[in-house]
């Protein structure tokens, strides 16, 4: 018959256990040294704040931006169209705010090459940057940009930067299909006025075409002008980045907690290496 404390392979619990009480003052010590050691380190890391801002897309505006409402002055953009057909704006935005163009307007914008104590390597402060910021879409298409920082000032400041830093890239991409469409309007009406200057060698429906046509293009350069000129916001802000009350690192609590269970286990390791090596018997 099997006795009730051992395993199949006659493995004995009870002396597992009694190993664990033969050895209960080195594990007790091993645990409050790597207790007391988080304790200490964890009052030496320096403080993060993480400070969140929340931006929506302006559905009607990039609709008539984009020129999907229909009409013959809407901006024709592949890009925006794709967008829009795939319910993909927020990712157009994300990949906006990921791009090495918004992160080197905020590195140089906030000196970070100084804040980050990295000399001469963009391309590492382009990284740290990228790791201490968090950007993400939710499933109702909301951006969310959490920036972490070891100033709390800093940290809401520096996530209300990309909301302005993808503002203006939207504006430049968008004032710049608009500055497109007025230069090849204007280009046309030239060509149009040019050929109605010898209206009278052109055939009579075909000079009335040309008028309609000359009309339309004049009333559409109009149009492009005033998109061209007009600096709307192109994205709406939910929640603006406040600065953080709270640090977000170091967690103290968890730091000791998750420190106090590694060296338990590893103490009671410990204490099975040791018993194997000086009673090598009882753990056969």
């Amino acid at each position: 018959m099997t006795h009730p404390n051992a395993s199949d392979d006659g493995i004995n619990l009870g002396d597992y256990f009694r190993i664990i009480v033969r050895h209960r003052r080195m594990i007790l010590k091993v645990c409050t040294a790597a207790v007391i050691i988080a304790v200490i380190v964890s009052l030496i890391l320096p403080k993060s704040y993480s400070a969140m801002t929340s931006v929506v897309p302006p559905i009607d505006v990039l609709q008539k931006e984009a020129g999907l409402g229909g009409g013959f002055g809407g901006i024709k953009s592949d890009l925006l169209r794709k967008a829009m057909d795939g319910g993909g704006i927020a990712e157009m935005y994300v990949g906006i705010l990921k791009s090495r163009s918004i992160a080197d307007a905020i590195i140089e914008r906030f000196d970070l090459s100084k804040v980050y104590k990295i000399k001469n390597n963009l391309t590492a402060v382009r990284l740290t940057l990228r790791e201490r910021t968090l950007i993400q879409v939710t499933d109702e298409g909301i951006v969310n940009i959490t920036v972490e920082d070891r100033d709390r000032d800093r940290a809401a400041a520096l996530a209300n930067a990309y909301v302005e830093e993808l503002d203006r890239q939207n504006k430049r991409l968008f004032v710049g299909q608009a500055a497109s469409k007025k230069v090849f309007l204007e280009n046309r009406l030239k060509e149009i006025q040019g050929e109605l200057s010898n209206i009278e060698n052109i055939p009579s429906r075909e000079a009335r075409i040309k008028e309609v046509l000359f009309e339309l293009l004049a009333r559409e350069f109009e149009v492009a002008k005033i998109e061209e000129a007009k600096s709307m916001p192109t994205i709406q802000v939910l929640d603006k980045a406040i600065v953080p009350e709270n640090k977000c690192k170091p967690q103290r609590g968890r730091i000791t907690i998750s420190t106090g269970v590694v060296s338990f286990f590893f103490s009671i390791a410990v204490a099975f290496v040791r018993e194997r090596f000086n009673r090598p018997a009882l753990l056969k």
